[in-house]
């Protein structure tokens, strides 16, 4: 008899400690959903900030000439700083090289000895094929957390 009446016990109990395990669960996913939340808005944010990026730089496509950056300094006085920003991923097409063919032609047409910082190993590659001088080399940031630590450090180091 006793055999009969604990076999429902720990089947009661089982079910009372899965049943926790399932509360917890639920408030786990229930706490990640704020955190997913929080990073779609950073990467709607991320997205329309390359998007304008872009925009800018492919009207310079359109136009006859692309657009260089105005200086108020005469030829050969100092450096010129630029950060180009590319991939570390393949199958992005010709993305790295056009990115960097246009800062090749940029920069050729800019007074003063170029100074280069490369975010993406891809572009990187193609701008020290062109024989520009690099200062650094940053990983593409792999989330959205990633973001801010890079532009600290890129600001720090140019």
């Amino acid at each position: 008899m006793s055999n009969s009446s604990g076999n429902p016990r720990r089947k009661i109990e089982s079910a009372g400690d899965l049943q926790s395990v399932v509360r917890t669960m639920k408030a786990l996913a229930a706490s990640s959903i704020g955190q997913y939340e929080k990073s779609v808005q950073a990467l709607e944010d991320y997205y329309r900030t390359v998007e304008l990026g872009l925009s800018a730089c492919f009207a310079c496509f359109r136009s006859s000439e692309p657009a260089a950056p105005v200086l108020d300094r005469k030829a050969g006085t100092g450096p010129t700083g630029a950060i180009v920003f590319g991939s570390d991923q393949g199958l992005v097409g010709q993305f790295n090289d056009v990115v960097a063919d246009f800062a090749i032609q940029t920069l050729a047409k800019l007074p003063g000895k170029p100074e280069v910082w490369a975010v993406g190993e891809r572009v990187q590659a193609r701008l020290a094929d062109a024989g520009l001088p690099l200062m650094g080399v940053f990983a593409v940031p792999n989330s959205v957390q990633a973001i801010t630590p890079l532009v600290g450090q890129i600001q720090i180091e140019s």
